[in-house]
């Protein structure tokens, strides 16, 4: 009956000793979670191995992840695949449609980016864009020749326009020396002109008796107005304007007109003409309306597989430049124990369960068994 006793009592202690062990070796996996002193003395086993070697840890995981779970290679199969390029695809044509169809107008777009764009500002930028190109044209053609710059063909046109710019002058001005309003002016002005003239003036109105001189001199005016000869006078005083013109230097126009005037000039009249303020209340589907089709369906489907392409193409790069390995490091390190603890206990609580029992069991065979050689050897 002792014997029985002392094996059974044998077993116990040694199932305890067993399974206390086994739980306290997995509890010293994370508890403590920080080291205790006494003194100046440090338990031993305090810390946990974990929160004792958490930075290693998180070392070696940043490691594993980038070389082994989260490579390069494995990201560029998964993008290049043709299931994630038509997933992305449908992504993108509906946050393109969504956009598309929004309702906010250009001017909140800009707000709500905080641009400070409006009526005004963009007035002022493009007369400044219009100076600046201005600007820049001038300093290349400032010292040329306006014929040099020109081409024969508008060379020509110039010069048949001058021919039928004096044409015109000439019937502009008989249509008004025939007219009465026309006849009675210049008579007018040569009454005027001979009233002036003192003597010499009386006597030739008193030579013309009652008449007045225009009565006498505007056929001759009319005769003269509409002559051949006028017109090639007007022709060839017209040319040699032209040809005087077009042999001068572009400089020459711009300081005749001002600078300041004509880029002052040339942005009020591209402002005027381009309706900007009707652009920016506009809203963003409104603008769409007319190509909004053409952008989801064909051109995001074209532009997907090219942007998938160059994705690939640079993404070792771009996990260099991420540093991954680093940012798995920081985030192992920073990680609570504690929670750390619960994720894994509530994860392999079976698991840990068994390992104590396990314990137990070897340790009460143990005891059984130092029981028989107590009683054999004893």
């Amino acid at each position: 009956m002792n014997a029985i006793v002392l094996i059974i009592l044998m077993m116990v202690i040694g199932a305890a000793i067993g399974g206390v062990t086994n739980s306290l070796a997995i509890k010293m996996l994370f508890r403590p979670y920080k080291a205790i002193y006494i003194g100046k003395y440090r338990l031993p086993f305090t810390p946990g191995l974990i929160p004792k070697r958490q930075p290693e840890l998180a070392k070696q995981l940043g490691r594993m992840v980038v070389e082994h779970l989260l490579t390069a290679e494995g990201l560029k199969r998964k993008i290049e695949g043709q299931e994630f390029q038509n997933q992305l695809t449908n992504f993108a044509q509906r946050e393109v449609e969504k956009a598309l169809n929004h309702e906010a107008t250009l001017q909140d777009l800009f707000e709500n980016l905080e641009m400070n764009i409006d009526t005004q500002h963009v007035e002022e930028s493009i007369s400044t864009w219009i100076e600046d190109r201005y600007e820049g044209l001038m300093e290349k053609y400032r010292d040329q020749r306006l014929k040099d710059l020109i081409t024969d063909k508008w060379s020509d046109k110039a010069e048949a326009g001058a021919d039928q710019l004096a044409v015109y002058i000439q019937e502009k001005v008989h249509l008004f020396l025939a007219s009465p309003e026309g006849k009675e002016k210049v008579g007018d002005l040569i009454d005027d002109y001979l009233n002036k003239q003192g003597f010499l003036g009386n006597m030739i109105q008193s030579f013309m008796g009652s008449e007045r001189v225009i009565d006498r001199v505007h056929p001759v005016i009319i005769r003269y107005v509409t002559a051949g000869e006028t017109t090639d006078w007007l022709q060839t005083m017209l040319r040699s304007e032209l040809y005087s013109a077009l042999n001068q230097r572009l400089s020459y126009f711009e300081n005749q007109v001002g600078k300041h005037t004509i880029t002052k000039g040339l942005g009020q009249a591209v402002t005027r003409t381009l309706p900007i303020e009707k652009w920016l209340n506009t809203s963003i589907a409104e603008w769409s309306k007319s190509f909004q089709s053409r952008i989801i369906f064909d051109v995001v489907p074209l532009l997907v597989p090219k942007a998938t392409v160059l994705i690939s193409s640079r993404i070792e790069k771009m996990m260099e430049s991420m540093h991954l390995s680093e940012i798995v490091q920081e985030e192992v390190d920073s990680f609570n124990v504690g929670r750390l603890e619960e994720m894994v206990l509530g994860i392999s609580k079976r698991e840990f369960k068994m390992i104590t029992y396990l314990g137990a069991l070897l340790g009460g065979m143990i005891g059984i068994f130092q029981g028989i050689l107590v009683l054999l050897f004893g």
